[in-house]
């Protein structure tokens, strides 16, 4: 790579020096200048002319006598010099540095869109049954994962690939919506449901070979328990366990301070998947170079900056996948969304794409669980602690035409966090005279608020932005990563956030999960008051052992939010995915995303 690169930086750099528009001519240099040009030795510029002549991508001819300059001529072509080396990057998977030679001064701008043609035909399906080629499928994934521990995942994208290569003690089936058997193929609580017992399957191997025993149970129940702080987004899981204990080499038991009814639905979130005792020890884990571990149906192989590699577990504990690999390869910031979308649509076997597909091809649409929201700071001095400031606010968010503005049609209104199959009724959200008369009520003065945001809700905040200006409230408007976002201090800065939460499969889980985690915006921006209400509520719903009557109580505690508008909803959304009938066994999840393990590649299907 760098003899190609110096090529380049030298070709460039020359044309532009002496501002020749052709190439194929002879160019006056010396020895002294291009050293100068490449930074390096003279006796390093000799080696690399002797490897360009070896290479047939110059000619060289030296200048006799002093003062004689010598004479190159370039014959090879930058442009398919890079576009050689960037798909050698991507098969080496590392898109990143292959998109990042085509940023060089001076080159033809097609080049860009002839690579990215190109990418589109590497993503897709590969290998056959026939040629014993393991059958890969290869994915575009725009956002970087941030982590692949069970115990810190936050963001539903990290928690779909986590999915992916761990198993929980139980299963919710969303299909029939309620827990099944996962790593323990049973379980029973005392009378009051402080006590729980797991017994644990035979046999289960973790991806390094190891058997699992109730040993790595109880280390990773224990390790969700005690892991970071208190801010630690899933430690909220086990803080009612008192104790937790190996019975025997297969069962383990959980004793609790008080009862809990819902401590199933706990265990089953992937956040308290089992890992390996031996692989997961702090020493371990703080090596950067670790690959995850654990039973799921995949082990993954590579996780980098650049992408994360699963490949089929042979020893799965149940049915296996069907396909031998799956390849995501992170697609970087420089791709714009014109080539973005030119990308998805060539790529021809699987993607979220906003144009229309193939007319043959098939579509999927979901809801997902889950809402955009602006939520408030009431830990934080400012105009938003006044309830007329929330609700003037609330009065000019106007849902209806923050859809049609941005074309968000695949959204509706939101009155709540989770989309219902019966009608709601909508807030009035297009009053700016009323609004104007509760910010006078509550003696805004225009003061400045802070409204940060990922860049996932840019165009939202923009709009909700351009809807306050209206009414004349200040807003600075201030972007985070998502991995910023995550982080306590930053979130307390700001006087809003426009954030949103997408719920799994288990609504009753996750609907208290939203109450509890501590670093979401709805517990770091609530009151201490609210944080009493939320914990005291939550536990008494615990203590309900009729599953229906729990989850009737876990969602009227929106009510605790909408009697202060401390939050207001903005969307609901859907999800669309569009793939070739080549690929089977696609079935959409609540998070957005499709289970690996199902998909196969059906090729008796015509195009």
């Amino acid at each position: 790579m760098q003899l190609v690169l110096q090529y380049v930086q030298l070709k460039t750099t020359l044309m532009r020096v002496h501002n020749f528009q052709q190439t194929d001519m002879d160019v006056p240099v010396s020895v002294e200048e291009i050293a100068g040009y490449l930074y390096c030795t003279e006796r390093n510029v000799k080696i690399l002319i002797r490897k360009m002549i070896e290479m047939a991508w110059i000619s060289w001819t030296p200048g006799r006598g002093r003062g004689n300059r010598s004479m190159i001529r370039f014959l090879a072509s930058v442009e398919d010099l890079l576009f050689t080396e960037a798909k050698l990057h991507v098969e080496q998977g590392n898109l990143n540095s292959a998109m990042s030679l085509f940023q060089i001064e001076g080159l033809d701008p097609g080049v860009m869109d002839r690579f990215l043609a190109w990418l589109g035909s590497y993503f897709g399906y590969r290998g056959t049954l026939e040629s014993g080629d393991p059958e890969t499928l290869r994915l575009p994934m725009q956002m970087r994962v941030l982590t692949l521990d069970p115990v810190d995942v936050l963001f539903s994208g990290d928690l779909h690939l986590v999915k992916q290569a761990f198993d929980t003690l139980l299963y919710f089936d969303p299909a029939c919506g309620s827990l099944e058997p996962g790593l323990a193929h049973a379980w029973e609580c005392n009378e009051n449901a402080t006590i729980w017992t797991f017994y644990l399957r035979k046999r289960v191997r973790f991806h390094h070979g190891r058997e699992m025993t109730s040993a790595d149970a109880v280390f990773s129940l224990n390790r969700v328990r005690t892991l970071g702080t208190e801010d630690s987004p899933n430690r909220w899981l086990l803080e009612s366990v008192r104790d937790i204990r190996a019975v025997d080499r297969l069962t383990v038991r959980v004793e609790l301070n008080a009862p809990n009814y819902m401590f199933p639905h706990y265990v089953s979130s992937y956040q308290a998947a089992i890992v390996p005792a031996d692989v997961y020890s702090a020493q371990k884990v703080s090596d950067p170079g670790m690959l995850p571990v654990g039973t799921g149906p995949f082990r993954i192989t590579r996780y980098d900056e650049g992408g994360v590699t699963f490949e089929a577990f042979e020893d799965y504990y149940r049915e296996s996948a069907h396909l031998d690999r799956i390849e995501l390869l992170c697609v970087p910031e420089m791709v714009s969304e014109r080539r973005w979308q030119q990308l998805n649509f060539q790529m021809g076997k699987l993607s979220h794409s906003k144009q229309p597909a193939p007319a043959h091809w098939c579509k999927k649409e979901i809801m997902m669980l889950g809402s955009s929201m602006l939520v408030f700071n009431l830990r934080k001095e400012g105009p938003q602690q006044d309830i007329h400031f929330r609700q003037a606010l609330q009065l000019v968010l106007n849902r209806s035409g923050m859809i049609k503005e941005l074309g968000l049609y695949n959204a509706i209104p939101a009155a709540d966090f989770l989309p219902t199959d019966s009608p709601v009724e909508l807030p009035e959200d297009d009053q700016p005279e009323r609004a104007r008369e509760l910010l006078s009520q509550c003696g805004y003065e225009g003061q400045p608020i802070t409204m940060i945001f990922t860049p996932k809700n840019r165009a939202l905040a923009e709009w909700v932005h351009a809807r306050c200006l209206e009414i004349g409230i200040q807003v600075a408007l201030q972007e985070y990563s998502f991995e910023e976002m995550s982080k306590v201090h930053r979130m307390q800065c700001a006087d809003i956030i426009v954030g949103g939460v997408v719920a799994d499969d288990d609504e009753a889980r996750c609907l208290i999960e939203m109450y509890k985690i501590g670093n979401l915006a709805l517990r770091v921006y609530a009151t201490d008051e609210q944080r009493r209400m939320f914990d005291e509520t939550i536990a008494s719903i615990e203590a309900e052992p009729d599953g229906q009557v729990r989850l009737q109580r876990i969602r009227a505690m929106q009510e605790l939010l909408s009697q202060n508008q401390s939050v207001l909803f903005l969307l609901h959304t859907t999800q669309q995915l569009v793939y070739s009938p080549h690929l089977q066994g696609i079935s959409f999840n609540t998070l957005g995303w499709f289970d690996f393990k199902s998909i196969w590649f059906c090729p008796e299907i015509v195009d």
